[in-house]
């Protein structure tokens, strides 16, 4: 059962965005889910406000159109903050940044650091951000 199905109340809406999302927005997902390292990555950022996903780079930037940014760590959970990215050209994105800004969570995960599965961890939290994040922009 993924983190949508768990939510109640406007579950089917979010649903529906999730499976007729725009390319561009489930697009990201995938590569960040094909991201290698990312699980350590997330296990071992030690600087609140560092990029998590993807590295910065204008390429990295406009292709993603979003960004995974580390919060705080508190005791062994670090807290995850999905971004729209300045460069991004999707409608739904653009929308997003003319209302909210570029430092704006979209949404917000916890990455607990002691997992014993760091890649099972990592997907249960990029599973969490895209479902929040669909969330989001389908009430947008």
């Amino acid at each position: 059962m993924t983190f949508a199905q768990r939510k109640s109340g406007s579950t089917n809406r979010i649903l529906e965005f999730v499976t007729m999302a725009p390319k561009y927005y489930t697009g990201a997902f995938l590569k960040f889910k094909a991201a290698k390292g990312l699980a350590k990555k997330l296990k071992h950022i030690t600087m609140a406000g560092s990029r998590i996903a993807p590295s910065q780079t204008n390429k990295n930037d406009s292709d993603f159109q979003l960004r995974i940014d580390a919060g705080e760590m508190i005791g062994t959970k670090l807290n995850v903050y999905l971004q729209v990215n300045a460069q991004a050209t999707g409608t739904l994105f653009k929308e997003w940044l003319r209302k909210k800004g570029t430092h704006a969570n979209l949404a917000t995960a916890v990455f607990d650091t002691a997992a014993q599965d760091e890649e099972e961890e990592k997907n249960r939290v990029l599973e969490e951000l895209e479902a929040k994040g669909a969330e989001v922009l389908a009430n947008l």
